[in-house]
């Protein structure tokens, strides 16, 4: 799907006002659907270079607010039951009721379940909409910049000094620091859903208990 996109897309050259708008409405898109948008990204910053990353941001931000809303307000009992089907995804719901947006930020930078799976288990929770809205856009921009960089920077590197020691040492220090910090925060984000979790069996042991 992806090497589709990329191949449609270099049919409007270079970045323009139209590629742009292309780039805006793919993002827009994939937060409906289940496509891994990290590879999206990296292809993105190999075609256009660095500067498609407001691009990115746009389209992957307004997609991610729409999927929200459409959920939220057009299809929630089906949702619900969909979530509800599966224990890992209620955990999440349930975490985003305790944690606000903490939960959604941490889940947003760097999580196990794909951003449009978020998009929709967000919408049956009661976070806000500028809560989630903003978290969204600033805890998915590390992410996106150096997904979109490291795409850049490959291109960049294949045309034109590849074989660099430098560059490719900076190239590999980056992405060894990101994704180190990404491992972390994805830890906490497990630590806070497991933590939620339990206390979700102790309440509902206790209410049987009563019962």
């Amino acid at each position: 799907m992806t090497d589709i996109l990329v191949d449609w897309l270099r049919n409007f050259g270079a970045l323009s006002l139209t590629s742009g708008l292309m780039v805006v409405l793919i993002f827009i898109a994939a937060a409906f659907v289940f496509v891994p948008r990290t590879f999206l990204m990296l292809a993105i910053g190999g075609l256009y270079g660095f500067a498609a990353l407001p691009l990115v941001m746009i389209g992957a931000t307004l997609g991610s607010v729409l999927a929200f809303l459409v959920a939220r307000y057009l299809f929630a009992d089906m949702v619900q039951n969909w979530i509800d089907r599966h224990p890992r995804l209620r955990v999440i719901a349930n975490a985003v009721d305790a944690e606000g947006w903490r939960i959604v930020g941490l889940l947003r930078f760097a999580s196990p379940a794909p951003s449009s799976v978020q998009n929709y288990v967000f919408a049956v929770t009661r976070i806000g909409f500028w809560p989630y809205a903003l978290a969204t856009f600033f805890f998915a921009m590390p992410s996106a910049a150096f997904n979109v960089y490291i795409g850049a920077v490959g291109r960049s590197l294949m045309l034109e000094d590849a074989s660099s020691p430098i560059s490719m040492m900076l190239t590999l220090l980056a992405a060894a620091c990101v994704t180190g910090t990404a491992f972390l925060i994805w830890r906490r984000a497990r630590l806070s859903l497991h933590q939620a979790g339990l206390h979700e069996r102790r309440a509902k042991a206790s209410v049987d208990g009563l019962s």
